[in-house]
């Protein structure tokens, strides 16, 4: 449902909440940590920074840091700034013409589960899923 890069990026960014709010991390330590490409990480990790989720610093003390505190964001503001909002209006099965005047044959169940997707996505915030972290309910991020 979510790109693997959406996915990665919202590891990172539960990674990153895990760490001293006023430390800056080097997107190859988040990568090494997690094990994900360098490359491919930092371009959504920028993303993130443009969406004002993560503040960047340049030089030898730089990387990223959360901009604001872990229960200040939403999953569904890293899927809009990584993902950006079409898997919410689009057709699940892809066809570009079904709506509600024209509806395909999952069309409304699909209408009553993105909803439902949607206000998750809208409510879950990332310190939630730090504290299933830290908890180690979550076994491996």
């Amino acid at each position: 449902m979510l790109s693997s890069a959406c996915q990665d990026t919202i590891r990172a960014a539960v990674w990153l909440s895990t760490k001293p709010t006023e430390e800056f991390h080097r997107i190859q330590e988040i990568s090494d940590a997690l094990n994900l490409p360098y490359h491919f990480l930092a371009k959504s990790l920028q993303k993130l920074v443009h969406a004002n989720l993560l503040l960047s610093q340049r030089g030898s003390l730089g990387g990223v840091k959360l901009a604001r505190p872990a229960s200040q964001i939403t999953l569904l503001s890293i899927i809009e700034a990584v993902d950006g909002t079409a898997f919410f209006d689009a057709c699940i099965l892809g066809m570009g013409d079904c709506e509600a005047e024209t509806p395909c044959a999952l069309h409304a169940q699909w209408d009553i589960w993105r909803t439902e997707m949607f206000d998750m996505y809208s409510v879950t915030r990332l310190n939630e899923i730090t504290e299933d972290i830290l908890r180690r309910k979550v076994k491996r991020l």
